[in-house]
């Protein structure tokens, strides 16, 4: 047991008591345990966040279904296409608001033919 205290040194190439080696020792061993606790709450912080990343992607997959029909439209991560990506995904317009926008369109137009025909004609 003594043999392992005597042949313990200091970078410099002092050589350790046992006193000096076992405080050194301990040392190590409270830095690893702060170590080991600072990955663990690291670890957990993660996996929170992992799981509340998770829930939000099933909520916008799930609001995406009810936009885009129903489940018939669903889609797996499999079954992604290239043009499904976000830069190249069209934004489908509810049935209400495309009616609303030809509406508009066309009173538009109307009007707009109107002041034209009334215009003189030279």
């Amino acid at each position: 047991m003594t043999d392992e205290w005597q042949d313990i040194s200091e970078n410099d190439g002092l050589t350790l008591g046992p006193e000096e080696a076992l405080a050194r020792e301990i040392a190590k061993s409270k830095a690893l345990k702060v170590e080991r606790l600072r990955l663990k709450d690291q670890v957990e912080r993660l996996t929170a966040d992992n799981r509340s990343l998770r829930e939000e992607n099933e909520a916008v997959k799930n609001r995406r279904q009810d936009l885009a029909g129903g489940p018939e439209h669903s889609t797996d991560a499999a079954a992604v296409s290239p043009s499904d990506t976000p830069r190249s995904r069209s934004f489908v317009l509810p049935g209400r608001w495309a009616f609303l926008l030809l509406a508009f369109n066309l009173a538009a137009i109307g009007i707009l033919l109107l002041f034209h025909l009334q215009k003189p004609i030279p």
